[in-house]
């Protein structure tokens, strides 16, 4: 079998990387601002909210964007407009279903949280909700094309406009309230969605009648994807959301913040994520079951390559990067951002696992390890940050990295005979290279051997 050179990657990973770069480029400029002008009980109620508003994208993401992108990529395009009529209508379904429970639920389950500021910050952000309807659409309809371009340009108004209008508020008010971030975040969903549609027209048809069979069939596929990726966020947000029931918001703020830095290791998981899934797709449906443990192998290796360096940096050097990001009052969760870095080790494994298992049509088995492991992260986090506070939540979640992992890789030898020797051959290959590749960018006349 030949080996692609990691060249593909590079290309179809460009703007994707960049746009997922982007998005947590701000993300970190928005905790060096916010950390330094809102107290950490509002802190911690902002990164609740950043954390329901996940789930909510992850909740829609899963029960269509899979789907569509796995339909499109194996289908003639003659079946493409009713393929994208029913994803926007059932996005639509999901969205005001979304806004109908969080009207009906939020308030009690701020007061569970002991989080009484996160209510009124949510009703305001029922606006944006409805935004997420043509911003996903478009966003979904390009990657299932795999044009990244324009995602990247969405991604980088919406997350730039709101960036901008904090910035602003903070020159001219001096400090910025709950009401203000909420309003900025709807405003750059708003231009965010604008731009995005200039790019994804291109791609768009008209709604075509006779879309309830692909309906029905995209529901079918998403409901697994959907349980995974609930029990996902579950699993990863677990730890913030006992420490703030057993603990405080000011707790949250501290740990959100090693959350962050941490997701910044998880980038090139997600930007492969993107490129893997409609690869081993097609390959799938050619039935070529060797390239796809292939790429698993070398996606993840990929991954690690970048990864480990930077785990290794953050875990010598804890107190320094919080002083960095979040200044000299976020000091004291140096221990947690050593334990939540290691997090990095086990997701790539853990996520290219759900990409290949959906893209090779066993969603189901996806879904109940996920499930699974999530349940038993509740109980554990609850258990140990009973018993040691802020800590056991870090621990807890860390524990249950790793059972998940050891799940995964057995059924992954099961399934496809995956290698972890071969994963890390092509981490250690990953940096000649990529030099090679820059190499040939520098020279185009320069061979590789």
């Amino acid at each position: 079998m030949s080996e692609p050179k990691y060249t593909y990657w590079l290309k179809s990973g460009i703007y994707s990387g960049m746009q997922k770069m982007a998005v947590l480029l701000f993300g970190i400029g928005s905790v060096l601002v916010l950390t330094r002008s809102l107290p950490k009980s509002d802190m911690g109620v902002w990164n609740l909210f950043l954390v329901y508003t996940g789930i909510i994208e992850i909740v829609r993401q899963s029960l269509i964007k899979n789907a569509v992108i796995k339909y499109i990529n194996g289908h003639p395009a003659s079946e493409h407009p009713l393929i994208q009529t029913a994803a926007l209508y059932l996005n639509i379904a999901i969205t005001l279903l979304i806004g109908i429970l969080i009207t009906g639920f939020i308030y009690p389950v701020s007061h569970l949280l002991q989080a009484p500021d996160l209510a009124p910050v949510m009703y305001l952000f029922l606006p944006g909700l409805l935004l997420l309807i043509p911003f996903s659409h478009f966003e979904w309809i390009q990657n299932a094309n795999a044009d990244f371009r324009g995602i990247f340009w969405g991604y980088l108004s919406r997350q730039g406009i709101s960036f901008g209008l904090i910035i602003i508020h903070l020159l001219v008010a001096g400090q910025v309230s709950l009401t203000a971030l909420i309003l900025y975040y709807n405003a750059g969903l708003l231009g965010g969605t604008i731009i995005s549609f200039f790019f994804a027209r291109k791609f768009l048809h008209r709604p075509a009648a006779q879309y309830r069979a692909w309906f029905l069939q995209l529901w079918h596929f998403g409901k697994f994807v959907f349980g995974t990726n609930i029990s996902s966020s579950v699993f990863r947000n677990t730890d913030q959301l006992v420490i703030s029931s057993y603990i405080s918001t000011a707790a949250v703020a501290l740990y959100g913040v090693c959350m962050r830095i941490s997701n910044l290791v998880d980038v090139p998981s997600q930007v492969l994520g993107d490129i893997l899934f409609p690869r081993s797709a097609k390959m799938m449906e050619d039935g070529n079951l060797g390239m796809v443990k292939y790429y698993y192998e070398k996606a993840v290796g990929a991954i690690l390559a970048i990864a480990v360096p930077a785990s290794i940096v953050i875990m010598l050097f804890p107190k320094l990067i919080l002083t960095i990001i979040a200044g000299k009052g976020y000091q004291e969760a140096a221990p947690v951002l050593q334990v939540t870095i290691c997090y990095g080790i086990f997701l790539p494994f853990i996520k290219q696992f759900g990409t290949i298992m959906d893209s090779i049509g066993s969603p189901k088995t996806n879904f109940i390890v996920i499930t699974v492991t999530a349940i038993c992260n509740i109980f554990i986090c609850m258990l140990l940050t009973r018993q040691i506070g802020i800590m056991g939540a870090a621990y807890g979640t860390m524990i249950s990295y790793g059972i998940c992992f050891i799940i995964t890789q057995v059924i992954l030898y099961r399934r496809l005979k995956i290698n972890l020797l071969n994963v890390w051959q092509y981490m250690m290959a990953f940096y000649p290279d990529m030099l090679s590749v820059a190499r040939q960018r520098l020279n185009p006349k320069w061979k590789t051997r």
